[in-house]
């Protein structure tokens, strides 16, 4: 269990998975193990694995959440609306800045847009019923978070690796030069990562405040997207990491 514990104290997380793979053992002894240290006051059990004990458990429901800075999120998704074009391939993550994207989607043609976010699903139906746009809705399905309302598990990622996309749009708890593209959520976090992999362009959609906000889970380094679109500018001492990284910073 010590190296359970080195891996947790240098990550923040661990996940069954990753650590069955790594020490070769069972799922099973994993999960035995988590069980002792969580007993132990070690580490909090969490869905898929465990967390330092000190890092912020939970996320408010999406219903909650979604009038959070409504403003700022809804300028965001305009103006990611502007980065897509007739006949993209797009995929749009899970989270509240996210399906303004999709409440503001007009005068596309022929787009595809792949989805795993419930909400987000709900809109595009609409809008695309009313004629704001034209093309295929394309959702992933898997296991329902009815308190996220997305999908995630095994057939989820499957289905997303089938796919070449040409640009992303997701959504971050924390976005951070030092502690990278975080989440609450490791089944999100593993949802995204794999978009982020499918995709040619990467486009996180974030308010001002996820930045530099450090969240449980990191998907992904901050230089491993292409742009970012926020309502404000970045921090004048994060400016020339992003443009070494060829990070393209949008003000909403």
């Amino acid at each position: 269990m010590s190296m359970i514990l080195a891996e947790l104290h240098a990550k923040g997380r661990v996940t069954v998975n990753e650590l069955a793979e790594q020490l070769n053992v069972s799922k099973v002894t994993i999960r035995r193990d988590l069980d002792t240290l969580s007993r132990e006051n070690k580490l909090l059990i969490v869905h898929g694995g465990g967390i330092k004990p000190n890092f912020t458990l939970y996320e408010a429901p999406y219903s909650q959440r979604n009038a959070m800075n409504i403003e700022q999120k809804q300028r965001v998704g305009m103006k990611a609306v502007e980065l897509i074009n007739d006949y993209d391939v797009i995929a749009l993550g899970v989270g509240t800045t996210t399906i303004q994207i999709a409440n503001h989607l007009f005068n596309k043609k022929n787009l595809t847009i792949i989805i795993g976010c419930i909400q987000v699903l709900n809109s595009l139906i609409e809008r695309k019923k009313s004629g704001y746009f034209t093309g295929k809705l394309i959702f992933l399905g898997g296991e329902i978070d009815t308190d996220q309302m997305f999908a995630s598990g095994s057939m989820t990622i499957e289905l997303l690796e089938k796919f070449h996309i040409d640009k992303a749009f997701i959504g971050a708890n924390g976005y951070s030069i030092t502690d990278g593209i975080t989440t609450y959520d490791i089944d999100e976090g593993n949802f995204l990562k794999k978009m982020l992999q499918r995709s040619n362009k990467v486009h996180v959609v974030i308010d001002h405040s996820k930045i530099d906000v450090k969240s449980m889970y990191k998907y992904a380094d901050y230089n491993e997207i292409d742009c970012v679109i926020c309502n404000e500018d970045p921090p004048m001492d994060w400016k020339e990491k992003l443009a070494s990284a060829n990070i393209e910073w949008v003000n909403a």
